[in-house]
């Protein structure tokens, strides 16, 4: 039996009515759920004198395992991978924080588990993410006739290359949804727009450009003029989906502040940030349509214990600008892993990096050749604007390989691991066994 990333129940207990003479004797059989509390914690195939003989698999801090058997200081395990015994001081009651970047292509992806919570931040412009989610993370739930549930479904911005990979999931009713988040941002379709710009009316107050029309719950949306095609294609499947709680989120927002495994889990929205015009709570226009919904991206702080994790969609140099003279003396923005914005793109400024000043950046890009994302000098800014001395700087691009038999790609995922002190990030070896299966990283 493989498993992967059960929930983060620990026992579970079931009843066997077992027949002896005419009578029903009951009997309570106990398993046990851990996690792998070390990286790369070590699975062996037998045990001898006290020591692992053969290592068959190594998996990641926080990895679902159930116990099925102990002999001292070691337990027989079975998990993602080939079972096997392990040490009882490599397990945890607790599971941690984990996030998947996913490799969705040219588009972000990413997918957070906290105790019981499921969220996913983007889905890219395709259908990666669902066929992650179904085939492989979350596949035993559905062999089990179990819902896959997302407590919060997050959109940075309706951008289609974050967006566009949620429309299969929405549709798909094996799938449930707690909270919709999102800034608020449609794109109306360019034939027979009313407005002066294709996200809706634009004002000018004192020489700034302010977008006065935005979208607080996209279930009750009364507007005349139509939206693009993949807007439609969303907004519908949205409604298919039954969901009762859809918002509009901006800077102050809080979605999550908990106290779990004894450590405090929060995510924080940093921006964008609305100003009141004429009583009306409105969003900077910046230059064009493209530069106003991707500097209005959401900016999201996740903190687990001690470490923070930085999201901030596609924000651009006028954006970074602005959110410095905001927050003034404050740095709200400093992390230990930053999610690149906008796939590596050369449109940011210095002085931003320097405050996010992180140990480890994620850059999320495809082959588009058109964007040529990661661009060099994003890649070389990351690097040198890290508060580590050996930075690290994954891709979800390079993480890729091509599988030349068949020609077929294999897509590449970074994940990132913290029990709210220690982080470790790693992704798969090209070619691996399951004794030596990462390429990976402790984050310091």
């Amino acid at each position: 039996m493989k498993i992967r990333n059960r929930s983060p129940k620990r026992v579970s207990t079931f009843l066997v009515a077992l027949k002896q003479t005419n009578e029903f004797v009951c009997t309570i059989i106990m398993i046990n759920y851990k996690y792998a509390s070390v990286n790369e914690a070590p699975i062996y195939e037998s045990v001898s004198k006290g020591k692992g003989r053969k290592i068959l698999n190594k998996i990641l801090m926080g990895t679902y395992v159930e116990i099925t058997a102990e002999d001292g200081d070691w337990a027989k395990v079975e998990t993602a991978g080939p079972g096997g015994w392990m040490r009882l001081a490599d397990l945890s009651d607790d599971m941690g924080l984990k996030i998947f970047f996913v490799d969705v292509g040219q588009g972000d992806g990413v997918l957070i588990e906290a105790g019981g919570y499921k969220i996913l931040i983007d889905a890219g412009p395709n259908n990666n993410m669902y066929g992650y989610l179904t085939k492989w993370q979350y596949k035993y739930l559905l062999d089990g006739n179990q819902k896959i549930h997302i407590d919060f479904l997050i959109i940075s911005h309706f951008d289609s290359d974050h967006y566009k990979g949620f429309i299969k999931m929405l549709n798909d009713s094996r799938f449930t949804f707690g909270t919709i988040v999102h800034p608020g941002i449609l794109k109306f379709a360019a034939k027979d727009n009313p407005y002066n710009s294709g996200l809706g009316n634009v004002i000018t107050k004192e020489g700034v450009k302010y977008l006065a029309t935005k979208f607080d719950n996209l279930l009750t949306i009364k507007e005349k003029a139509a939206f693009n095609r993949d807007i439609v294609t969303f907004l519908n499947a949205l409604k298919n989906a039954q969901i009762k709680n859809v918002k509009r989120y901006e800077q102050g927002n809080v979605l999550i502040n908990k106290k779990m495994e004894e450590q405090s889990f929060r995510i924080e929205v940093l921006a964008p940030f609305t100003e009141k015009i004429s009583n009306k709570k409105m969003l900077l226009y910046w230059q064009d349509d493209s530069k106003t919904i991707n500097g209005n991206s959401l900016v999201l702080r996740v903190t687990f214990g001690s470490r923070t994790i930085l999201f901030s969609g596609d924000i651009n140099g006028r954006y970074q600008n602005l959110l410095i003279a905001k927050y003034g003396n404050d740095n709200p923005f400093e992390a230990d892993v930053a999610k690149s914005y906008h796939h590596g793109s050369s449109d940011f400024i210095e002085t931003f990096m320097e405050l996010v000043n992180p140990y480890a950046t994620v850059i999320s890009s495809g082959d588009n050749e058109s964007y040529s994302h990661p661009r060099a000098d994003a890649i070389g800014c990351a690097g040198k604007y890290s508060k580590s001395k050996r930075p690290l700087v994954f891709t979800t691009e390079l993480a890729r390989s091509i599988n030349l038999k068949n020609n077929s790609i294999l897509f590449g995922m970074i994940n990132l691991r913290c029990n709210g002190k220690d982080i470790y990030m790693s992704q798969m070896k090209e070619v691996h066994t399951n004794a030596n299966l990462w390429d990976a990283y402790e984050v310091k």
